[in-house]
């Protein structure tokens, strides 16, 4: 998928592949699930329900593509470090 891509069928594997889309392009990039929404999604036309975006996360943090860390009392997503 292309940063830019329409999703126009939500599903988790779809918002995976544009966070990771998003990742690649950007790979210092961390943020909560709201800024994700607002500043990785939105720009590109994609606005799924926030509950869709979270079990995107989560299907990318089982696939070890993805982590979070608690920062504040929120939780900041960002790509996993490979081979750490």
């Amino acid at each position: 998928m292309n940063l830019g891509a329409v999703v126009s069928s939500y599903t988790e594997r779809a918002i995976a592949d544009v966070i990771m889309d998003f990742l690649a392009a950007n790979p210092a990039c961390a943020d909560t699930v709201e800024g994700i929404e607002q500043w990785w999604l939105r720009p590109q036309g994609i606005v799924p329900p926030r509950e869709l975006i979270e079990r995107a996360l989560a299907l990318l943090q089982q696939e070890g593509a993805m982590m979070s860390r608690c920062r504040g009392g929120r939780i900041v997503w960002r790509a996993a470090v490979r081979g750490a």
